[in-house]
């Protein structure tokens, strides 16, 4: 039987990628995104090539679309057998002019966008018998580090949402996979130029999947970059400021996908 993936975040970064490695092996994607357009060529390239996709047009962060676009994926497929949030976005965090409505933007999209996505599909899941959940979050949820804070607050949310739910879905017949990259080559990224360690979206995308098949929970790469931020966590807060103190703050750029 084939397979059905959801795919959140499909027009660009790593769920984009995502899209182009899994259509090839058979898969049925339904791909979620802001922006229709990318969407759509996305899915005319994979059903031109023999596969088969649907876009749908869906902003995590309006539970409203995540609830529609779910529905969508089940009325056309019948079912969704693995789900990647990949949607989210980047804004840098100025700590002297902070603004609420600016963190709560990255709030929206990049945790609770994910938790509209759990409620949706949680159901779906446990009524077919079984699934995979996996959500992209990063290793910058490690630490927080100047200039992207809110960010990285985000991230380190999701990561302890996913640690707190996983033991107890997976008696339900539910897996989650929380995915922890470095730097990634992608639109949100592209500002930031030359970053440590950082690799192709396409080759995140391979390494993903491949550990999603060995059934992996928790997905940190990098190995590099994981052992730089596992130190970073330990640090004493004393030393950890004197080096977050002579880091340039990344600008992020902010991306919808």
């Amino acid at each position: 039987m084939k397979q059905i993936v959801f795919i959140t975040g499909a027009s660009s970064g790593i769920g984009y990628a995502l899209a182009r490695e899994l259509a090839p092996k058979g898969y049925a994607l339904a791909l979620a995104a802001r922006r229709t357009d990318l969407l759509e060529a996305l899915c005319e390239e994979i059903c031109q090539a023999g596969g088969e996709a649907i876009a749908l047009t869906c902003d995590v962060g309006d539970q409203a679309q995540v609830k529609q676009a779910v529905a969508e994926t089940i009325a056309r497929f019948g079912r969704i057998d693995l789900a990647i949030l990949s949607a989210g976005i980047g804004a840098p965090t100025n700590a002297a002019e902070f603004k609420a409505e600016k963190f709560e933007r990255l709030l929206q999209t990049n945790l609770m966008g994910v938790a509209f996505c759990l409620e949706e599909l949680l159901p779906v899941m446990r009524r077919q018998g079984g699934g995979t959940i996996a959500a992209i979050s990063s290793l910058a949820g490690d630490r927080g580090f100047p200039g992207s804070a809110g960010y990285c607050a985000t991230k380190a949310a999701l990561s302890t949402l996913f640690d707190g739910l996983r033991v107890e879905l997976k008696t339900h017949g539910v897996r989650l996979v929380t995915i922890e990259p470095g730097y990634v080559k992608t639109p949100m990224t592209e500002s930031f130029g030359k970053m440590p360690f950082m690799i192709e979206a396409d080759e995140a995308a391979r390494l993903i999947l491949r550990r999603l098949e060995q059934g992996d929970r928790v997905i940190r790469f990098p190995l590099a970059a994981s052992a730089f931020m596992k130190l970073m966590r330990i640090l004493p807060v004393s030393l950890f400021d004197k080096i977050a103190a002579k880091r340039r703050p990344v600008k992020t750029q902010t991306i919808n996908n």
